[in-house]
């Protein structure tokens, strides 16, 4: 959802489609979760937040850069909405024309850590989970300038009518919102992953509605979680391997016999890295990511290289026998 809401804000408002906000998008998604393949031998997949985060990234950057000149028409951006709406009902809902697996042909199906049934069917698993919440969040964007000016219309009026109106509104949404607890959010899992695409919207739109139904409730916001919010990336990442360990499949345990303090141990130092690890990547992004075009793509090439270059540096140790820790450790000083 915010994927759609916050990228299509930002084309809409900007108008930025450069390849160094591209570049930078994707450092910012996708910096540490490389850095953890590369330094930990796992697969992109088992990070599926980030490849998820970068497809839809994508997918609303293109909606909004095909003929961008008519993103402020009147019917122009409506038009493409529902062209992009046919294309992801014809993806993921339309199984018989098997559309997502002509477009994923590169996907391995062989067993791989994340992907016990291989990567084709745990990318169309983790996409379908949510394939209409982007397009959702764009919706959401497109029409947010127009309920806002309606929502000040309605309190500019007298106070009964403004709360009949927004009672009314209310009483819709939270019957709606009841019909969902009671019936898809209780199904089973299996059954729920059926229908999660496509009821998910509910309770977020009610919770938005209630959340921000005077001004008053509007003037007030919790900055803990706005802080939690910018790091929630380093904390999904870094379940992984600091809160758990083995890829998330056991507890990371510093204080035996005492679980409730390791517990606390682990987690203060689990928010503590993630914050650090958020800093890192936005510090390093200004640093190799400027917003000039030629330095962005230098920095981009001498990145490639320094990867490039390591990876024949540890080819050759484990060609002629010299990868074990004495070597390796000296190399790094030296280096």
């Amino acid at each position: 959802w915010m994927t759609g809401f916050g990228n299509f804000s930002f084309f809409y408002l900007k108008g930025d489609f450069t390849l160094v906000r591209v570049l930078q998008m994707l450092w910012r998604l996708n910096f540490l979760v490389i850095f953890l393949c590369l330094t930990q031998g796992t697969t992109y997949i088992l990070y599926y937040i980030c490849p998820l985060h970068t497809y839809f990234f994508f997918m609303v950057y293109v909606a909004m850069r095909i003929a961008k000149g008519v993103n402020y028409t009147k019917y122009g951006l409506r038009i493409k909405l529902m062209v992009l709406g046919v294309c992801i009902f014809c993806l993921w809902d339309l199984k018989e024309l098997n559309l997502f697996q002509l477009l994923h042909f590169y996907l391995p199906t062989h067993p791989q850590l994340g992907a016990t049934n291989g990567s084709l069917w745990e990318w169309y698993f983790r996409t379908s989970l949510d394939h209409w919440s982007t397009f959702l969040g764009m919706i959401f964007a497109a029409n947010y300038p127009i309920m806002s000016y309606l929502q000040r219309k309605l309190e500019a009026q007298p106070v009964r009518q403004e709360w009949m109106a927004k009672g009314s509104i209310g009483i819709v949404l939270f019957a709606i919102f009841l019909w969902w607890v009671t019936h898809p959010f209780m199904e089973p899992k299996l059954s729920y992953n059926q229908t999660n695409a496509y009821y998910g919207f509910i309770p977020l739109v009610t919770y938005i509605y209630f959340r921000n139904l005077t001004p008053t409730l509007r003037s007030y916001s919790l900055d803990l979680l706005h802080q939690i919010g910018k790091t929630t990336l380093e904390t999904y990442l870094m379940q992984h391997h600091i809160w758990l360990t083995s890829n998330a499949k056991s507890l990371l345990t510093l204080i035996p016999g005492w679980p409730k303090v390791n517990f606390l141990v682990v987690s203060i130092g689990y928010f503590f890295l993630s914050r650090r690890l958020y800093r890192i990547t936005l510090f390093l992004r200004g640093m190799l990511m400027p917003d000039d075009h030629v330095k962005c793509l230098k920095s981009l090439f001498a990145i490639f290289c320094v990867i490039v270059l390591s990876y024949a540096y540890t080819w050759t140790l484990a060609e002629f026998g010299f990868n074990f820790l004495p070597i390796i450790g000296c190399s790094a000083l030296i280096l």
